[in-house]
């Protein structure tokens, strides 16, 4: 299992949940506005931290820390992946799994195999622009993620970067049609920061926070619960 970085100790990553965040390197999209590109671009963290390094880790923290925080990158790219999960649970570790659905194989082994306890699935955009945004066409496995996720009977949330030159309200409104009962879904205001993958990105901009807050109430009619993450 390649491992690109480790957080410790997160309080707010696995909603109720005392965890530790591990980064996998390598993305299957390229979304321009992405502010982790040394996480897409793997070639950028060659020094990885040992598997090894990483239980030894976690085996000192059993009675502090109760999860796990799997995220990237993209998590489902690592072919080791329902394994190292497997790992983590034996040691009595809950485990979250961050992910963009380009992998909806991967996700119904990792349900099959009871290895996931909360899901996260970042919704980029609107499915017809999806190609667009990330540069690849997987609409149809987005869609395949987020009903296996749906129907799986595990905890999860949906989440949307919202970035104001792309998110206008017509594409937000077809984001909520296609996410439309969905339980929990978030607001990510995007932050250009500098570094974004693509730089033509560092010139765009996020929200406003009253305007977070409308679009807010605007989800409430097609989803259960709608919040802002910082």
């Amino acid at each position: 299992m390649q491992i690109a970085a480790l957080q410790k100790l997160t309080l707010l990553d696995f909603p109720g949940r005392t965890a530790a965040t591990i980064f996998t390197p390598g993305c299957s999209f390229r979304c321009g506005y992405c502010h982790n590109p040394e996480l897409v671009l793997p070639e950028k963290f060659p020094r990885l931290i040992p598997e090894k390094d990483f239980f030894e880790f976690l085996d000192k923290r059993k009675g502090l820390l109760d999860g796990v925080c799997v995220t990237g990158g993209e998590p489902t790219l690592q072919k080791d992946l329902p394994g190292f999960l497997k790992k983590i649970r034996k040691r009595g570790f809950a485990v979250k799994l961050d992910t963009n659905g380009s992998s909806p194989e991967i996700l119904e082994e990792l349900f099959r195999a009871g290895l996931l306890d909360y899901v996260a699935l970042d919704i980029k955009a609107a499915l017809e622009n999806y190609k667009k945004l990330v540069g690849l066409d997987v609409a149809d496995k987005v869609r395949a993620s987020k009903n296996l996720i749906a129907q799986s009977g595990v905890d999860y949330e949906l989440r949307t970067t919202l970035v104001r030159e792309i998110h206008n309200e017509k594409e937000f409104v077809k984001i909520l049609e296609f996410i439309r009962g969905t339980p929990k879904f978030f607001l990510q205001n995007f932050q250009s920061r500098g570094g974004c993958l693509d730089p033509a990105f560092e010139k765009l901009h996020g929200f406003k926070t009253a305007e977070l807050n409308e679009l807010c109430k605007l989800a409430r009619e097609f989803v259960g619960e709608c919040g802002v993450r910082k």
